[in-house]
Parts: structure tokens; C-alpha cells; sequence
């Protein structure tokens, strides 16, 4: 049975063993290595690379991906015109949303400034995909 450890608990278990490893002979060393990845679940070269780092800082936190670039409006927009459009794949709503946002704005569906239209009129067919899968 493998145990599933925070990033954080193996790091702090890293920085903990790392001084007892450096100064180990080499069986200690296995032993230290066996009981390091048989609690963290990493592969025994990446255990190694890990013990043997020399000055270089190990990461304190993860890095949280970036902030949402389409938000819950771009979201209704995007659902408006596909909805318009008969459901049609995002790979042929893509291209047409150059055309379709300004037809949607004519007829009063719309009303965007400058900037929602660029972002709306340069949005790729994946992430289309992805505001529209709960969907």
C-alpha cells in the first residue's frame, strides 16, 4: 500500500533527511534512500537527485496557476452565440464569432465595449471547449 504525501509533508521530510544522507556512508545511505522512497512514492533516481542537491533552494510553495482570463460575462457570451448558432462544434464557432458578434450586437443581444469584443472575437476553439463541457 503506498501512502499519498503532501508536497509540503515531502518537503519538510526532504529537508529532514538531507543532512542525515550527506553524511552517511553508502550502506546508510541505501537505507536512507530505500525508507525515503518508499514514504515520499518518488522514483529512486529522482529520490537521489533530490538527496544529493547541493545550495539549491528547494520550493517553499506551489505556484498557483494564473487568474481566469475569460470571466462568468465572456462566459454568458460565449453561450449566447453558441446557442445562436445552433450549437455548432467550437472549432467552427471560433472563426465565426468575427461575424456573429457584431450581428448579435446589431440586433440588441449585445452590448460590449472594445475590449470584451477583442477578447470574445480572439478566443480559441479549446477554450471554447472548456466553458462550454458543463454545458
Amino acid at each position: 500500500m503506498r501512502l499519498i504525501m503532501s508536497f509540503q509533508a515531502r518537503r519538510e521530510l526532504l529537508i529532514q533527511i538531507i543532512p542525515r544522507y550527506r553524511e552517511a556512508d553508502r550502506n546508510q545511505k541505501k537505507l536512507i534512500l530505500d525508507e525515503f522512497v518508499a514514504s515520499t512514492g518518488y522514483s529512486r533516481k529522482y529520490a537521489i537527485r533530490l538527496l544529493c542537491m547541493k545550495n539549491q533552494p528547494l520550493a517553499k510553495e506551489i505556484k498557483r496557476p494564473r487568474s481566469h482570463y475569460y470571466g462568468p460575462r465572456d462566459h454568458e457570451i460565449i453561450k449566447l452565440a453558441w446557442s445562436a448558432t445552433n450549437f455548432i462544434a467550437s472549432k467552427r464557432l471560433a472563426p465565426f464569432l468575427k461575424e456573429l458578434i457584431p450581428a448579435l450586437e446589431r440586433h440588441g443581444y449585445l452590448k460590449l465595449d472594445e475590449e470584451s469584443r477583442k477578447r470574445i472575437t480572439s478566443i480559441s476553439a479549446a477554450t471554447i471547449d472548456r466553458i462550454l463541457s458543463p454545458h
